[in-house]
């Protein structure tokens, strides 16, 4: 099985890609690389922006993941647009472009923020979304 994981290089990528790896799978990675490579060797690397992923770049993988975007409240109220780009444009263009290419899977990996505050409280996929904060609303729009 050949996976592309967007966002590979960071934190939840950097722990899941060697499960990937000790599985079988054949796995590339798109990335930034803003906190660095400390990536197996055995990892492909497509030195591009997701913005500039064609679909001849998908063709032939069978499973793209998206874990990339930025990662909490903080930065996205640092900036609110660059937030909604990273975290609701990307993964809709990264969507579209591997369906176009074939792709029979996308997983995009979200986030609790798109809930909303809660205290106390367990949520899981059944339950309502409402977040007012920039970072949950562009987690939910992704």
């Amino acid at each position: 099985m050949r996976t592309l994981v967007a966002g590979g290089a960071g934190y939840v990528g950097s722990a899941l890609i060697p499960t990937l790896l000790e599985r079988g799978q054949s796995v590339d990675v798109v990335d930034l690389f803003w906190f660095g490579n400390q990536l197996d060797k055995q990892v492909g690397i497509l030195h591009k922006d997701i913005f500039d992923l064609t679909v001849e770049d998908l063709k032939g993988y069978d499973t793209v993941l998206f874990l990339a975007g930025l990662s909490n409240d903080p930065m996205a109220d640092f900036s609110p647009s660059k937030n909604f780009v990273f975290n609701a444009a990307s993964p809709a263009y990264l969507a579209y472009t591997a369906k176009k290419a074939g792709v029979k899977r996308f997983v995009y990996a979200s986030s609790c923020s798109v809930y909303g505050y809660t205290e106390n409280e367990l949520f899981d996929e059944d339950c309502p979304v409402s977040s007012s904060y920039p970072y949950g609303i562009s987690k939910l729009q992704g």
